[in-house]
């Protein structure tokens, strides 16, 4: 389902374009999707109209989706997961040249693209958001490989991945939202898709990416993120 979405930008001097982080908000009994300029900041809950769907495994390997409404904000279980796949609706972004090459930027696309959108005469971007409680291990049953996500490879549950339609996404800008620290910690994945973390978090923190191509005149983007739990 497309939803449009015309976004307005700099609300505030101080607001980032489109720095709205989402991430799953993980209960004891229930779950929710948050979003949010600074993690672990709740200001925003993801209300289920946005939410395309909500795929979970628990602890004994079994699969299931968790019902909600469009009125919902939490999403119940009798069991906390062991991971969760949120996505949510794909939205038609349409922002000006510099807005959008404000959001690229701060997102680290490729400068040829920023520069590309500065001297175009609009900017529309198809845009939707997946958000992970942990990361995926590859072909498991969480994972879905047309959607880029953060996996890890069987046998291997330290080291931390990129992948989209089941290959390694390479040299991809991530970020490390980390609450003790003001700024984004920027990496990139090396040949193999695999992620190096700047700072070893020592309490929860976000992992983040935003996967970008050109659609004709236009550009489709995936936003995507993993809570990092403290080793």
């Amino acid at each position: 389902m497309l939803k449009k979405l015309i976004v307005l930008l700099f609300v505030s001097a101080s607001a980032p374009a489109m720095a709205h982080l989402t991430w799953i908000d993980v209960g004891e009994q229930s779950l929710g999707l948050s979003t949010g300029h600074n993690f672990p900041a709740k200001e925003i809950t993801v209300k289920g109209e946005y939410v395309d769907s909500v795929r979970c495994v628990g602890g004994k390997g079994e699969v299931f989706g968790l019902p909600f409404n469009d009125n919902s904000i939490r999403y119940m279980y009798k069991e906390r997961p062991a991971n969760c796949l949120a996505i949510l609706k794909t939205s038609q972004i349409e922002l000006s040249p510099r807005q959008g090459a404000q959001h690229f930027d701060e997102n680290k696309v490729d400068k040829a693209l920023v520069n590309k959108v500065l001297k175009s005469d609009k900017f529309n971007e198809e845009y939707f958001k997946a958000a992970q409680i942990k990361p995926i291990e590859k072909d498991s049953d969480l994972y879905n490989p047309e959607l880029a996500q953060f996996i890890t490879l069987p046998g291997d549950a330290s080291t931390i991945y990129v992948y989209k339609n089941g290959k390694p996404l390479v040299q991809l800008p991530v970020g490390l939202e980390y609450p003790e620290t003001p700024v984004t910690l920027w990496s990139r994945t090396d040949a193999s898709g695999k992620v190096t973390l700047l700072l070893q978090p020592k309490s929860k923190a976000l992992l983040r990416a935003l996967i970008t191509e050109e659609k004709g005149s236009a550009y489709k983007s995936q936003f995507l993120s993993v809570i990092l739990e403290p080793r």
